[in-house]
């Protein structure tokens, strides 16, 4: 009886986008100084032609979140010296803040 053979390659995962790359390091990192000092919480990521755009959060529940627009150059360390100059966020509508944007 014949043995049929298929080799086997192993699946491979793709790989990560700059904007998943991104999201993954500001995640859980501190920001600020003193009372205004917070942990990051990454709530989504999306990207156009020309920002990635990353809606972040003091806390998991997404309340008090602020928007991040990047441009095509900035870094995690941008966006994290960013956060870090800005009051912790608060209550109303989420603010879009420019990281490495010409305004």
């Amino acid at each position: 009886m014949p043995v049929s053979r298929t080799e086997s390659t192993p699946d491979r995962l793709p790989e990560p986008t700059r904007a998943e790359l991104l999201a993954a390091a500001l995640e859980q990192q501190r920001v600020g100084r003193g009372s205004n000092r917070w942990i990051v919480h990454v709530l989504g990521v999306h990207t156009d032609s020309r920002h990635i755009w990353v809606q972040v959060a003091p806390g998991a529940d997404g309340a008090h979140s602020i928007v991040l627009r990047l441009s095509a150059w900035a870094t995690a360390h941008h966006a994290l010296a960013t956060l870090g100059s800005l009051p912790r966020p608060t209550r109303g509508c989420p603010p879009v803040v420019p990281v490495m944007c010409p305004m």
